[in-house]
Order: structure tokens, then sequence, then C-alpha cells
């Protein structure tokens, strides 16, 4: 963008610090969202993931989730749902250092 004589160009990062001001709560969140689809673990709710987002969160497949689940072997131990495993977001969080 070429500024006009005697103008100064657009601060484009002032800008875009204004438009993002104006987005509702709910539109900025899905801008901001992580591309991946996965939820980040400092703004997730829920207590219990289930078993492909907690392996997500901790770089793990979900076979060795299941694994750990099974033998009793990991650092992390699930509840069952109606079969389902639900690992807890708290002992997440505790074992990767995030608050």
């Amino acid at each position: 963008m070429q500024a006009l004589p005697n103008q100064q160009p657009p601060d484009i990062q002032a800008l875009l610090s204004q438009f993002l001001a104006q987005l509702p709560a709910a539109q900025l969140e899905q801008l901001t969202r992580k591309s991946d689809g996965f939820p980040d673990i400092r703004t997730e709710s829920r207590t219990h993931v289930p078993t492909d987002i907690a392996g997500h969160w901790l770089n793990r497949k979900g076979q060795t989730m299941r694994g750990w689940a099974s033998s009793e072997s990991g650092p992390l131990r699930p509840i069952r749902v109606s079969g389902k495993l639900a690992w807890p977001v708290a002992d997440i969080r505790r074992l990767l250092g995030v608050q």
C-alpha cells in the first residue's frame, strides 16, 4: 500500500488490534482457536476429556493411553463412563505443569 503524499502509512498492528477488540467473544475465540481442532488445555472447562484429546495434549497415541488405562501402569488413571475412558483434566495439567 502506498502512502499518499504528506500522509503516514497506516499502523497495521493498531488497526488489527482495534478490529479484534470490536469482535464478540465467540467470534474472537473462533478466530484464535488452534487449527488442529483440539481445544487448548489452558482454557478447557470440562473436568474429564476423551482419550483422543488427552493423548493429543500428552503427545501420545490413543493406543498408548488405552494401554495405560488397562494395565494401570501410566502416570494417569482415567475413569470409565458407559464403557468409555474419561481422563481427568486437572491431572493432565499437573503432569504437564500447566496452570
